[in-house]
């Protein structure tokens, strides 16, 4: 003989699973900017650079009003 399901037990579920959904769509946006923070301090940290080395950067602000 099987157990009987009861649609209170069925709507219980649901709602549990839409917590979980909701709880999930809130706390992984945060979790992802926290690991890119980290991962971008790690990369700020090293000795070596990053980027293009032969990159000239010029302020034109300085230079046009000369």
């Amino acid at each position: 003989m099987r157990p009987k399901k009861s649609w209170v037990d069925f709507f219980l579920y649901l709602g549990r699973v839409f917590v979980l959904l909701i709880i999930l769509a809130v706390l992984l946006p945060k979790l992802v900017a926290v690991c890119n923070s980290l991962m971008s301090s790690m990369l700020h940290n090293e000795k070596n650079p990053h980027g293009n080395p032969l990159r000239v950067e010029i302020n034109l602000s300085r230079e046009i009003n000369i």
